[in-house]
Parts: C-alpha cells; sequence; structure tokens
C-alpha cells in the first residue's frame, strides 16, 4: 500500500512530475530576478560630492548594456559633454570608450527626432482647447 501511495504522489511517469515542479520553480526564480533587474533604477553618483580632488559637475550613471555587459556614462555639465564606456563581454580587455558627444547644441533644438504630434502641433492643441468654452460650464451672462 505505501508502494501504491508514492507512485500516485510521483504520478504514472514516477520523474516526470517531479522534474515539472523543479522546472517551474527555476522559471519562477528567474522571473523574479527579472523583475528586480528591471525594477531597479540605475545608480547615480555625483563625483562633485566626493569632497577635494573630484571633478566639479561630473556625474557617473551606471548601465547594463547586455549580459555580462557593462556601462558607465560620465555627463560633464560645466563642459557639456556625454561619455559612454564599456566593461566587460566577449573579447574585452578592460575598460573603452564607446562614445562621447557635447550636449551643448542639443539643448538649442526645438524639434529633432520627435514623432507626431509635433510641439508645434501640441501648442495649437493647447491654444485651440483655451479659446473653446468648456463643456458643461454656463454661458456667460451678458454684460
Amino acid at each position: 500500500m505505501a508502494d501504491l501511495q508514492s507512485q500516485s504522489f510521483r504520478g504514472p511517469s514516477g520523474h516526470r512530475a517531479l522534474g515539472k515542479y523543479i522546472l517551474a520553480g527555476i522559471i519562477g526564480a528567474l522571473s523574479a530576478c527579472l523583475a528586480i533587474s528591471v525594477l531597479t533604477p540605475a545608480t547615480t553618483l555625483a563625483l562633485s560630492d566626493l569632497g577635494p580632488g573630484s571633478a566639479d559637475g561630473v556625474f557617473a550613471v551606471q548601465a547594463n548594456l547586455g549580459a555580462g555587459v557593462y556601462g558607465l556614462y560620465l555627463i560633464d555639465t560645466k563642459n557639456q559633454t556625454m561619455l559612454l564606456y564599456r566593461y566587460g563581454g566577449l573579447h574585452s580587455r578592460g575598460l573603452s570608450l564607446l562614445s562621447a558627444r557635447s550636449f551643448r547644441y542639443d539643448r538649442q533644438l526645438l524639434d529633432f527626432n520627435s514623432g507626431k504630434p509635433s510641439p508645434d502641433e501640441v501648442r495649437e492643441l493647447i491654444e485651440a482647447a483655451r479659446k473653446a468654452p468648456e463643456a458643461g460650464s454656463p454661458p456667460e451672462a451678458p454684460e
């Protein structure tokens, strides 16, 4: 009778039922790790807060660029530049500079690589909404 109970718990295929539970546990653990990594914000460090000898107005932001590949953004607000460094990955040898860019003139752009509606179209919609009488409001009394 004890042998019959152990077979009914494991199911007709024996180890297959146990394997399904293990696989479900592994999938659950991986899902939890993925949710934690997506919901955890990137760490920002203001290097100017480190005290004497630190660069004024330089911020460091870490990023995960891929599996085993990490990034470090350096943002220099004084010189208005941004740099991206990579560490790790296949055939990687230490830290390497991926990109550098000045954002001095980018900040003066009003409409670049923006989809619909454009900033001008949004302005027109807002102005039209302000001019139209509100629905449900009582009409203004004549003076």
